[in-house]
């Protein structure tokens, strides 16, 4: 009864620290959300300077929705969308109503493709309402929350049904690439970026798919890049494999941390032009 006992112990331990490890995975890295969000407070223009105070809150914060991962079950499906299992995204044709998505295809299913686009557009309407109402705490979680899924849209793993290489015997490339390549080149990343302006989105759903088809696109190089890393330096894990991972990938790399702070600060603004500019000195 014992042997039993320990032996059920033994089985949950090693359950929650895969359980935990699963979910502990951080699109782009911590440190790489965190210089997203707070670059993107950058971009905002003038009329926002008081909103750009709380870039440190918005980047400290950035990685608050992947923690959330392991104490709400619904959170891991928000952050990736593989969008090509679809035929009609292969087609050009990609149904972007999740509620005609899950028609054809079943919730389960649609649930199991992830809801990225979907989720990013919720916690944009929710910014909406927590400017409208003045609420300056909930404006903060929901503009960190919201930096993190338009990030998580511009890493192209967290596009593609290969998201970790288990399709074509690369696995662990995820976190090889999004992690512990960025971290050694952030500093490279974050020199790269570039004065941009910002507009009003129109369709902030359609807005949504546009950068996430993106993303898909580029996929390929990065598993291209890491079968040559791994060839060239012998294995996945020295600094000759990062140093030739970044040699083939810092470009769309670069492009893709770029266009992810410009494009979270688009949402923001549009997120305030449609409450109404509210004046932020005066939130509670």
């Amino acid at each position: 009864m014992l042997n039993k006992f320990r032996i059920f112990i033994w089985s949950a331990l090693l359950f929650a620290i895969i359980f935990l490890c699963a979910n502990n995975s951080y699109a782009w890295g911590e440190k790489g959300h965190k210089l997203i969000n707070k670059k993107a407070m950058d971009y905002l223009p003038d009329e926002m300077k008081d909103f750009r105070v709380w870039g440190n809150y918005l980047g400290d914060h950035a990685a608050d929705a992947d923690k959330r991962k392991g104490t709400d079950k619904t959170e891991g499906s928000k952050h990736f969308i593989d969008i090509d299992f679809y035929p009609e995204f292969l087609l050009g044709k990609m149904i972007q109503d999740k509620d005609s998505l899950i028609g054809l295809y079943g919730e389960e299913t649609v649930e199991k493709m992830g809801y990225l686009p979907w989720a990013t557009v919720d916690t944009y309407k929710n910014l909406v309402k927590a400017f409208k109402d003045g609420n300056r705490d909930r404006a903060l979680i929901f503009a960190s929350d919201l930096g993190h899924y338009v990030a998580d849209g511009h890493q192209p793993m967290h596009t593609v049904m290969n998201y970790n290489g288990q399709l074509t015997k690369q696995k662990g490339v995820h976190a090889r690439y999004e992690v512990r390549m960025v971290d050694r080149y952030l500093s490279e990343i974050e020199n790269s970026f570039e004065n941009c302006k910002i507009a009003q989105i129109t369709d902030p759903l359609a807005y949504a798919f546009t950068y996430i088809t993106n993303a898909n696109s580029v996929s390929d190089i990065l598993f291209v890049a890491d079968n040559f890393s791994t060839k060239k330096a012998g294995d996945t894990t020295g600094d000759e494999y990062y140093r030739l991972m970044w040699y083939k990938t810092n470009y769309v790399t670069k492009v893709q941390f770029n266009k992810a702070a410009q494009d979270l600060a688009s949402f923001v603004y549009t997120a305030w032009v449609e409450a109404g500019k509210p004046d932020f000195s005066k939130f509670n």
